[in-house]
């Protein structure tokens, strides 16, 4: 059957969840795992394995943890140096300049994540502050 001046075609309303269904069976392993379309973030287990790792590391000094936005790659920098300025920078110890360890680390991190990652990245952790939620894949 013909829509009227539309030439389109009509179908059976069975058929439409059939469709529905198979789009989420194909779509879902897309929305699994990374940023969904919601906002949530979903990480893999090898992700959150890192993520556990940076925690232990940072307790009691500066760095931050980007993730991935497809949730497959956790990348983390954590400052050497535990003064509250300049991170690593050589000298910074005697520098009239000071940029805060949590920023430079937090710069460190998303450059070392998209540059391994190809893409974008979200910042999860400055410091041991958690910026973002998030749940890991089961």
């Amino acid at each position: 059957m013909q829509l009227l001046g539309w030439g389109l075609m009509s179908f059976d309303a069975r058929v439409l969840p059939v469709l529905i269904a198979l789009f989420v069976a194909v779509a879902s392993p897309t929305w699994a795992q990374g940023l969904s379309p919601d906002g949530r973030l979903t990480v893999t287990s090898a992700a959150n394995e890192a993520i556990q790792r940076y925690v232990a590391q940072v307790s009691g000094r500066f760095g931050a943890l980007a993730v991935s936005q497809d949730g497959s790659k956790a990348v983390s920098y954590v400052c050497r140096s535990r003064l509250w300025k300049n991170c690593d920078e050589p000298g910074a110890e005697d520098s009239n300049i000071a940029i805060p360890s949590g920023k430079i680390a937090r710069d460190e991190a998303l450059t070392s994540c998209r540059s391994q990652s190809g893409a974008a990245c979200i910042l999860v952790f400055i410091n041991d502050d958690q910026q973002r939620d998030f749940v890991v894949q089961p």
